[in-house]
């Protein structure tokens, strides 16, 4: 994990900028050399990492990387050399041979390249103010120097010159299944190679086990790669979620740590949660505030982690499918919340991981994979009359980890952990009928869904006065044709 921003301009606070993305990396700040565009990043603790990743420079030619990118001839972590590399030989199209989760910048001294890898992973921004050009990992970077404040897409490449371009990403190698069982049997392979390529170097120590399903597969696949693999659970209370944590992690034999939080560490946390998450949306900062206290706790134990994001997302895990009349409904709706997730699930995660500069890994996302669940049949993700979320990936894992672990229905992260029914009380308290109804309508044009994202955006107000940056905030419902509101 790295911070990393730029400038088209002579007389801009670069090292400013960087200043407000420390948390991204909490060593040191990089400064390209001072040309027409100038390239910078923050570092993690040069001790976890032996050779900086982050950046890349020969001569005038730098290369800014957050996120990690893999070698594709031997599957190895790579670092920003690479992305320099690829440019040099390759031109505009080196992105589609990027494997990995990234955002990244290039130039030559004149000429300025962004990239961002097509999940939408790592986060990148950028912003204009009287002609000038700006980006940087998070939008709080921009606020002091640009006026209009956007969310560069996934999947796309840009240029002063050509200006936004989507990409291709490279195609993995094709896999031939005629029946639900070839396909489990696929998709088990595919999240065994993810984890091995991502635990390989020996920098991830551990994996944030929520109890759930997805982040128990992960646990269980770690910890054949990694003997000594730690495990880290919060809560509230002893919720369903909890429990089941522990019960994975006696059955796998991992060193377990645990943290119960408080209400009053929640009403304390909460503003900076809205902070570093830059986003009011209830859902969001419902699970942000249970991912804030998870990356705390790993983040007195290791550098690294492995999670299991991503998997609701492509294989169906998300309750909203089940009310899809239809299969075509239902491959809506999942391309509806494939496309927005860099900026809800997993803008969530990244932010509450940078909050305590935690690095993490997220195998669910490797492209080999992602590329696969696309081409699974949607009713094999939401399955039979009893609309069975995540059906395939559960017949995949049947076995391997306790049955009852591999069947139990979802349960929202904030739910599980026990935040939400606290956070809503919360809002009851900060927020009245009358209140809302007065103030659903915002000064920023958007209308807000319920009194608690009202208690939030207030408190996003304190730190975000801007409407740009506002306005960036996604806030969806799957059944709608358009998750945002």
């Amino acid at each position: 994990m790295a911070g990393i921003a730029g400038i088209r301009s002579s007389g801009a606070d670069l090292e400013g900028m960087l200043q407000m993305l420390k948390h991204r990396g909490a060593h040191e700040n990089w400064l390209g050399p001072e040309q027409d565009v100038r390239l910078g990043c923050c570092l993690l603790p040069s001790e976890m990492m032996p050779k900086p990743r982050a950046y890349a420079c020969e001569g005038a030619s730098v290369a800014v990387l957050d996120g990690h990118v893999y070698d594709t001839e031997g599957g190895r972590l790579a670092n920003a050399e690479l992305v320099l590399s690829l440019y040099q030989r390759n031109g505009l199209r080196f992105a589609e041979a990027l494997d990995g989760d990234f955002a990244c910048a290039i130039t030559d001294g004149n000429e300025l390249i962004l990239a961002r890898d097509a999940a939408g992973l790592k986060p990148l921004y950028y912003g204009q103010r009287n002609g000038e050009f700006y980006f940087a990992s998070e939008a709080k970077a921009l606020c002091p120097v640009a006026d209009d404040i956007k969310e560069f897409p996934p999947q796309h490449i840009y240029t002063p010159t050509l200006g936004f371009q989507r990409y291709t990403p490279g195609i993995e190698e094709p896999f031939d299944f005629e029946t639900p069982e070839e396909a489990a049997r696929i998709l088990a392979e595919l999240l065994e190679r993810a984890v091995e390529k991502r635990m390989a170097d020996g920098v991830p120590e551990g994996v944030l086990l929520s109890g759930g399903l997805d982040s128990s597969i992960i646990a269980c696949l770690a910890k054949e790669c990694r003997p000594d693999l730690k495990t880290f659970t919060v809560g509230l209370g002893d919720g369903e979620d909890r429990e089941c944590a522990r019960e994975v992690a006696r059955y796998l034999g991992t060193e377990h740590h645990e943290y119960t939080y408080t209400e009053g560490e929640i009403i304390e946390a909460l503003p900076q949660v809205i902070y570093y998450l830059e986003s009011f949306e209830e859902d969001c900062v419902r699970g942000a505030v249970a991912n804030y206290f998870a990356s705390r706790l790993a983040a007195g134990h290791t550098g690294c982690v492995l999670t299991g994001e991503g998997s609701d997302e492509f294989l169906g895990g998300y309750h909203e499918l089940k009310t899809a009349k239809d299969e075509a409904e239902l491959q809506r709706m999942m391309d509806q919340l494939i496309a927005v997730a860099y900026n809800t699930g997993l803008q969530r995660l990244d932010r509450m991981m940078a909050a305590h500069s935690l690095e993490f890994r997220t195998p669910f996302l490797d492209r080999a994979v992602t590329d696969f669940c696309l081409k699974i049949p949607a009713k094999w993700k939401v399955y039979g009359p009893e609309q069975v979320e995540k059906w395939i990936l559960r017949r995949a894992f049947s076995g391997r980890l306790p049955e009852h672990i591999v069947w139990r229905v979802k349960i929202p992260f904030g739910a599980g952990a026990g935040s939400s029914a606290i956070m809503d009380s919360l809002a009851e308290k900060q927020v009245s009928s009358s209140d809302f109804l007065a103030h659903q309508q915002t000064e920023d044009g958007l209308r807000l869904n319920s009194a608690e994202e009202l208690y939030y955006y207030r408190t996003f107000k304190d730190s975000f006065p801007q409407p740009a940056v506002a306005r960036l905030v996604a806030r969806w419902d799957p059944a709608k044709g358009d998750f945002r509101t």
